[in-house]
C-alpha cells in the first residue's frame, strides 16, 4: 500500500488559482484507506472548492488511479465534463496523478502527497 496525505488546502487552492472549472478523480484503492482520496474525500473537497467560488463539473472515483487502462475507460464515461474542465484535481498517491495525466490532455494537479 502507498502512503499519502492530502496537500493543505492553501496549496491545493494556490495550484488552482487560474483555473474555474474542476473535475475531481478520487482513488478507491490505497488512497481511500489512508482518508485521501475515496468518496468521501472526493465529497469533501467539491464542497470546499464550491465554497472557494471554483466550479466542479463532474468528479469519479476509480478502483486503482495507478491502473492507467482503468483510468482510461475510467475517465470515457466523462470525457464531456473533463473537455469542459480547465484542469483536474487528482486526489491520489504520484503514481495515480501520472497515470491519470497520461490518458488526459488537460492540466493535472495533485492533491495529495505521498510519503
Amino acid at each position: 500500500m502507498i502512503i499519502s496525505e492530502q496537500k493543505p488546502w492553501p496549496e491545493i487552492l494556490q495550484s488552482l488559482e487560474s483555473e474555474q472549472r474542476i473535475f475531481l478523480v478520487g482513488c478507491k484503492g490505497c488512497a481511500e484507506a489512508c482518508h485521501t482520496g475515496g468518496e468521501a474525500q472526493v465529497l469533501e473537497m467539491k464542497q470546499k472548492l464550491e465554497e472557494a467560488n471554483k466550479t466542479v463539473v463532474g468528479y469519479t472515483v476509480v478502483d486503482f488511479l495507478c491502473d492507467k487502462a482503468l483510468v482510461k475507460f475510467r475517465l470515457k464515461a466523462h470525457e464531456e465534463e473533463i473537455i469542459s474542465a480547465d484542469s483536474l484535481l487528482v486526489m491520489t498517491c504520484g503514481l495515480g496523478v501520472q497515470a491519470t495525466a497520461k490518458v488526459v490532455d488537460k492540466v493535472t494537479h495533485p492533491a495529495c502527497n505521498t510519503i
